[in-house]
């Protein structure tokens, strides 16, 4: 094995290496932990690589960091360039490893780490309005970036993402050409024709927040013809004009699962993206009963909003206080059912429902069990019935903003009441009709 064929990975914040990162002539990967950061106090990359286990094989070593690998342009020129594989996992980090999103950074055995704090003051360099706007129209028009921008950060690209940084004055930064410091925002721009989603995901934002979820809050602006959507990173801390990358990981990563089992639908028993994996992510989180109480409330919440995309990379986990971690605030809310382009299938399915309009009562009695509800009385009294109440009376501005929204919402609720069996009024809206979705498995 060469140096070629061995990575080391660094933690952010943390002077030893987290571990290495290196593929056997096989072409398989793997991962090991080095000894020095365990002592050192590091934390553990993600819950499917624990430091009880010295060594990790091609699975769980490829489904974690094969997930660090950005979905945009920056990779498939990686790939044509060096004449790459995509299962070559280790042969693109070369190249990709040191722009990691989050914490982690996988860089050559002679290469010093590069991710530190980022000092808002000296560190960042102003965006121009001009420049903005070239960004903004070239991310919805799905072309490359200005050339003076190239790609800064790896959700730029095809997906229509930017991380950028906002300085204490309001004006928007680039990290400093060479500096891997850490981005505040990511500015997210729908395509061209599409510049609703913005609006329809901020109104998401919102009413999560009204019925009492903990949530990001994007704010959706207007760059020029285009319109946009600001997102305020939950994964850093800004104390002073120091700026300081948080862990985190997603649902996917924690399971060991690769990015391709996002839903329940492309798994198998015992390896897919349902109720029992992810009640075993929220059972090794700092508050277990909250875990499995905020993430029910949350798929309530995400069927009678018509968002049928709340996969396990729409998950995620925050390590802001140590090696234990706590959920992260809900992200990507938005109403597919509203999206001619794609299924309406559930992410997971909610007892033997894998469609909201088939679910039955019995459904959801397996599904509240799975999670330790017993009492489905008291559940809908307690949780059920305040959370109906805040959506209706959050909803009422939508009808003049937002009217197909808001009727997606009341027809989608009342699915819900009448699952439950229970007599909670719905204020009455117009009919909303959908295409029940475009291709199986693109939500």
């Amino acid at each position: 094995m060469s140096d070629d064929d061995v990575l080391v990975v660094w933690m952010d914040g943390i002077r030893v290496p987290a571990g290495y990162l290196y593929k056997a002539d096989t072409g398989a990967i793997g991962f090991a932990y080095e000894q020095a950061y365990v002592e050192a106090g590091g934390l553990p990359l993600s819950l499917a690589l624990p430091f009880d286990a010295s060594e990790f094989p091609d699975g769980p070593a490829r489904a974690f960091f094969g997930n660090l690998l950005p979905e945009n342009t920056q990779l498939q020129r990686i790939m044509e360039r060096e004449g790459l594989e995509r299962h070559d996992v280790v042969g693109l980090l070369r190249h990709l490893g040191a722009d990691c999103a989050g914490s982690v950074s996988c860089l050559p055995v002679d290469a010093p780490p590069v991710k530190t704090p980022g000092d808002l003051t000296s560190d960042y360099a102003i965006l121009e309005d001009e420049t903005l706007a070239l960004i903004v129209k070239s991310l919805a028009e799905m072309r490359r970036l200005p050339v003076e921008v190239g790609d800064p950060s790896p959700v730029a690209g095809v997906q229509g993402k930017i991380a950028l940084t906002r300085l204490r004055d309001g004006r928007f930064a680039l990290p400093k050409s060479g500096m891997r410091v850490p981005t505040t925002h990511i500015l997210k721009v729908p395509e061209r024709g599409h510049g609703r989603d913005a609006r329809l995901e901020e109104a998401s934002a919102l009413l999560a927040k009204a019925v009492g979820l903990d949530v990001s809050i994007p704010t959706a602006i207007k760059v020029g013809d285009y319109e946009a959507l600001l997102i305020e990173r939950f994964d850093r801390r800004v104390e002073g004009n120091i700026v300081t990358r948080i862990h985190q990981e997603d649902f996917a990563q924690a399971l060991g699962f690769p990015s391709d089992l996002k839903y329940q639908r492309r798994g198998r028993p015992g390896r897919r993206f349902d109720v029992e994996a992810i009640v075993s992510v929220l059972d090794q989180t700092a508050d277990p009963v909250g875990a499995r109480l905020a993430f029910v409330t949350a798929t309530l919440f995400n069927l009678c909003i018509g968002n049928t995309d709340n996969h396990a990379k729409n998950h995620g986990l925050l390590y802001a206080t140590g090696a234990t971690p706590r959920l992260t605030p809900l992200y990507d809310l938005l109403p597919i059912r509203q999206d001619n382009r794609y299924t309406h299938q559930l992410a997971f399915n909610i007892g033997a429902a894998e469609y909201f309009d088939k679910m039955a009562p019995e459904d959801m009695t397996a599904f509240l069990a799975a999670f330790g509800v017993e009492d489905v009385a008291g559940f809908v009294e307690e949780v059920v019935e305040p959370m109906v109440s805040r959506l209706e009376d959050a909803t009422k501005p939508l009808r003049t903003s937002l009217k197909a929204f808001d009727d997606l919402i009341g027809q989608e609720t009342e699915k819900l009441v009448d699952v439950f069996s229970v007599a909670i009024d719905v204020r009455e809206r117009d009919a909303f009709y959908a295409n029940p979705g475009g291709w199986g498995s693109g939500s």
